[in-house]
């Protein structure tokens, strides 16, 4: 048994834990709010909730309850494999562990802007990598088009005054290259866009989502990618409710930053720092004193 000195300093290592900062995150929400103007596919049921009870019982407690229904696909939800797969995983089914992913987003604004019907390519992709690093493997990876900010104008958000016709929508997407490269170079996890989708909106053969689906990466859609969003080094959150025989559902999507600490440096350099200077000397005068 180690002596009452030997005590005292083991204490000592252990309370240093206490006064090492920890990581701390801000959180940023991904996603709009769903309402009655909610932007849905044409053809698809679009938000609505009704009041089923307000007010106060018989014994004075206030009491709010109501009722909404919705289609699967509008507003920020995501798609699961049953939306273009029969046998498919459908919202019940798919697996929580693929809901979360390191983050990163590639900023498509300038391209977007020049054409409405951009396809993001491999190369723009790798041009980014050049600039940020490597993706990570099994990420999220988000597509800024600027779109974001004019979701609640749907003329210019879609790209046409014919809102309801589909086949006349004009926004930006991803390439099958593109799609496919990820899948197969960074064993993509998650996808996400500031569009309503990430085919072409005249390509009616779904060639992405044909793509992804099947091997259950969860396609994103509607995302209120802010520019505030780093190019990386965040965590992604889009875990739907389960619903048998779900295709997709509106989800708050959010992303967790790693925030920096006081003076500059971050939780992990800090942590360093003082493991360095402080807690390494006393591990090692600790062990010498049981060692004698």
């Amino acid at each position: 048994m180690p002596g009452s000195n030997q005590m005292v300093l083991i204490a000592a290592v252990l309370s240093l834990w206490t006064i090492i900062p920890g990581q701390t995150y801000k959180f940023v929400d991904l996603s709009h709010v769903q309402n009655y103007t909610t932007l849905y596919w044409p053809g698809v049921p679009s938000f609505k909730r009704e009041t089923v009870a307000k007010g106060s019982n018989e014994n004075g407690v206030w009491i709010d309850v109501g009722a909404f229904s919705s289609g699967e696909h509008g507003g920020t939800h995501i798609d699961v494999p049953r939306h273009f797969i029969p046998d498919g995983r459908d919202l019940k089914d798919f697996p929580l562990e693929r809901t979360v992913a390191d983050g990163v987003v590639i900023d498509c604004v300038a391209e977007a802007s020049q054409n409405p019907d951009y396809s993001v390519t491999r190369q723009k992709i790798e041009q980014w990598e050049e600039q940020h690093g490597r993706i990570p493997d099994e990420a999220a990876v988000l597509f800024r088009f600027g779109y974001a900010e004019h979701f609640w104008e749907p003329e210019k958000y879609l790209g046409t005054k014919q809102v309801d016709n589909a086949s006349t929508y004009h926004f930006p997407s991803v390439s099958l290259e593109a799609a496919t490269w990820l899948l197969n170079s960074r064993n993509l996890k998650m996808i996400g866009f500031d569009v309503p989708s990430p085919d072409p909106p005249t390509d009616f053969t779904y060639p992405v989502h044909r793509l992804l689906l099947p091997r259950d990466i969860m396609i994103m859609e509607n995302v209120n990618v802010v520019p505030s969003l780093p190019p990386r080094d965040f965590r992604l959150h889009a875990s739907p409710i389960k619903i048998e025989n779900g295709t997709g559902v509106q989800t708050r999507i959010y992303a967790m930053l790693y925030e920096r600490q006081n003076g500059g440096s971050s939780a992990l350099s800090s942590n360093l720092l003082v493991l360095s200077f402080v807690f390494l000397p006393i591990v090692t005068a600790v062990v010498n004193m049981v060692s004698l």
